[in-house]
């Protein structure tokens, strides 16, 4: 497929950069407007980004272990339901061999007893 003219590149280009740079801002705006400056630091536009960014990461970390706290719980719950399961295969195979035994043996006796 053709290219675009190279103006149309650069102008799609700096689209995507003021992209980036609207939403960076619009998360710094953000957190200037919901904490206040602790330090020197964290007044710069890059040390807030900065401190955004370790916010964000500690919440990912967080938001993680609750995941695989409730994936574990429900891998668990899935193990001991298939070994229910399991088991009352076994129980219920178990049970219908005596039934049908049982249902042989009367069968017989009631053969036997009609022929006499």
């Amino acid at each position: 497929s053709p290219r675009p003219p190279r103006q149309l590149r650069l102008c799609g280009a700096a689209m995507k950069v003021f992209e980036v740079a609207f939403v960076l801002g619009s998360c710094v705006a953000a957190a200037v407007g919901e904490q206040a400056p602790t330090s020197l630091e964290t007044s710069s536009p890059l040390g807030k980004v900065l401190e955004l960014m370790d916010s964000l990461a500690a919440k990912v970390t967080k938001e993680g272990e609750v995941e695989a706290k409730a994936y574990k719980e429900y891998f668990e719950w899935c193990d001991d339901t298939s070994k229910n399961g399991e088991f009352a295969i076994k129980t219920a195979a178990a049970q219908k061999e005596k039934l049908e035994a049982k249902i042989a043996q009367l069968t017989s006796a009631i053969e036997v007893s009609t022929s006499k």
